[in-house]
């Protein structure tokens, strides 16, 4: 069964700790989060170039998708060959 839900959700994982902390942040200002990116993203579509140089300091490092690969293993039963 599909998702009745208008707008389809949007799954991150940040570190805890800047959760945490962004979290608190907004909570100081009466914001939540989930506002707080709907507003990232109208200033993103609104002025892409400035939005994106303001947070050039801030960009994460880019992380591999998926699932990690396993470590070669030697002397299994595949390489006996």
């Amino acid at each position: 069964m599909s998702s009745q839900h208008r707008d389809p959700a949007l799954t991150v994982r940040p570190p805890a700790d800047l959760r945490q902390a962004a979290t608190r942040e907004l909570n100081e200002r009466n914001l939540e989060v989930q506002a707080f990116v709907v507003a990232c993203f109208k200033a993103l579509v609104a002025e892409p170039e400035q939005f994106l140089e303001e947070l050039t300091a801030h960009w994460p490092e880019k992380k591999p998708r998926g699932r990690p690969r396993k470590a070669d293993q030697t002397g299994t039963a595949d390489d006996s060959a």
